[in-house]
């Protein structure tokens, strides 16, 4: 039997969401986060979870974990708005924990958009931001559409290049939908997310064709090998994710 395959045939443990949020919760609080953020940021990761997206579930909480532990993720951030207009704010989130930072965020725009007609919120000093689709949801159910985009380190090659150079930036787009709920685009610009690549390594599955290269530029389909995810859409997602970065 191959790895993959005993993968798959091991049955995987059910935990329904209420159980995942308070385990979430008591993890992020005995972190030293306060108990209402640990809740914010569990609800944040069990709503992927719920939908599908495993990658930005609660299987980031060890990362998180560790990001406290390095003093990179701040469990106690001074989240402070440094330069506010009518319709827009600047958010500094002390290296809050993203769905902190996000929520915080979602709510300034949202507070600018019932005032001035729009809001516009802008977020530095932050770390892994989950699930995007889950803020413009949050603006999408009070009656306003929403974008929300994401920043990132190069990670994903540009089309044609055989090197990182642009992020896999997210994007998240929700409109109100009327008596069948809000519509919403929750999305990376790559063929694949890094997390999700990184889930292949964790079963030792094989990838598909066209969604990462190796460190030498190579395509692959070796999740071991892979390392650099590919443009979703040849130049349209390396073109999108570069606006994004601008």
């Amino acid at each position: 039997m191959s790895r993959t395959q005993s993968h798959a045939d091991r049955a995987a443990p059910a935990a329904s969401a209420d159980a995942l949020r308070r385990f979430a919760t008591e993890i992020f609080a005995r972190t030293g986060m306060p108990e209402a953020d640990a809740a914010v940021v569990a609800d944040v990761l069990v709503w992927a979870n719920l939908r599908g997206v495993d990658t930005h579930g609660v299987a980031r909480i060890p990362r998180y974990v560790d990001l406290i532990a390095a003093g990179d993720m701040n469990p106690r951030p001074s989240i402070a708005i440094r330069t506010e207009t009518p319709a827009s704010v600047l958010i500094d989130a002390d290296r809050a924990s993203g769905p902190i930072a996000m929520t915080r965020a979602t709510a300034e725009a949202m507070r600018k958009a019932r005032d001035a007609g729009v809001g516009l919120a802008l977020v530095r000093a932050t770390t892994h931001t989950a699930a995007l689709g889950y803020y413009t949801l949050a603006a999408a159910r009070e009656g306003m559409a929403a974008i929300a985009l994401a920043a990132s380190w190069p990670n994903m090659a540009y089309h044609g290049a055989r090197a990182a150079g642009v992020s896999t930036s997210p994007i998240s787009i929700a409109v109100p939908g009327g008596k069948q709920g809000p519509v919403v685009l929750d999305m990376g610009t790559g063929v694949v997310s890094m997390g999700r690549l990184n889930q292949a390594k964790k079963t030792g599955e094989a990838i598909p064709a066209g969604w990462a290269l190796d460190t030498d530029g190579k395509p692959t389909t070796d999740s071991q090998a892979a390392q650099i995810p590919l443009p979703m859409a040849g130049p349209k997602g390396s073109g999108l994710a570069l606006m994004i970065e601008c």
